[in-house]
């Protein structure tokens, strides 16, 4: 039954994210949580998160439309925020993480409300490569700590002024990127701690079939509809991890 369960998350999570640009760590964390121990979580979630995004790249017959002038600064940063997020991890207690995501989501859908009222297009001046390194950074700590990097990333993605297509496209090279080095930086902790295989194989079935009904969904969404959505997604997240890790204490 636990199986079935997470593997159903898993097929919500990546038809979120194929949809609306992110959401799949969002939702699956807490799911994951729920079930898991915080290292198995995060390191099944990274996996996961890994084939989701592969797909979104090159599984949709398609060129991709990266905006790799901000994502590869963001990407060198993201190393050292890893190895911070690592010692983070592994010194907070499960409930006081939960509750850490929760706040996190719903601090950034407020900043992100407050910066769509000032947004920029992506060739505007006044942005150094010491704000993408900080966004960077942070992305790193929570990609490792918490599974949950994506708020972030479209935050500031959004502010730049990228289309759907766009944002879409380069969270995804985000969360590839960020996905890979955490990969690395998690291997220790999966060779103590190794989800089964049997959990693996059903989680990823789902992505498979969650990427095949959102990348539908998306191809069929306009502009406002899909800023909503992921706005919808971002909230609802963060809400129900603070409740479960207020639930836990």
């Amino acid at each position: 039954m636990t199986v079935a369960v997470l593997a159903l998350a898993a097929l919500v999570a990546a038809g979120v994210q194929a949809a609306g640009g992110l959401g799949f760590a969002l939702v699956l964390t807490p799911v994951l949580f729920a079930f898991m121990r915080p290292t198995e979580a995060i390191v099944v979630v990274n996996a996961l998160g890994l084939l989701l995004n592969l797909l979104v790249l090159f599984g949709e017959r398609r060129r991709s439309a990266v905006a790799w002038d901000e994502v590869v600064p963001i990407l060198a940063a993201v190393i050292p925020g890893s190895i911070c997020g690592i010692l983070l991890l592994e010194s907070v207690s499960k409930p006081a993480l939960q509750i850490l995501i929760g706040i996190a989501v719903v601090v950034a859908i407020g900043a992100r409300a407050s910066a769509g009222r000032r947004r920029v297009s992506a060739s505007a001046s006044g942005v150094n490569v010491w704000q993408r390194l900080s966004v960077g950074f942070m992305t790193g700590t929570l990609t490792t700590s918490t599974g949950v990097s994506g708020p972030l990333v479209a935050l500031w993605l959004g502010w730049r002024g990228l289309r759907p297509h766009a944002l879409r496209d380069s969270l995804s090279a985000m969360f590839l990127g960020t996905g890979t080095i955490g990969a690395l930086t998690l291997l220790p902790l999966a060779l103590r701690h190794p989800p089964s295989a049997g959990l693996l194989v059903a989680t990823a079935a789902g992505v498979l079939a969650g990427h095949a009904i959102g990348s539908r969904v998306f191809a069929r969404l306009a502009t406002p509809a899909f800023h909503r959505l992921v706005l919808a997604v971002i909230l609802a997240a963060g809400l129900a991890s603070l409740a479960l890790g207020l639930a836990a204490l």
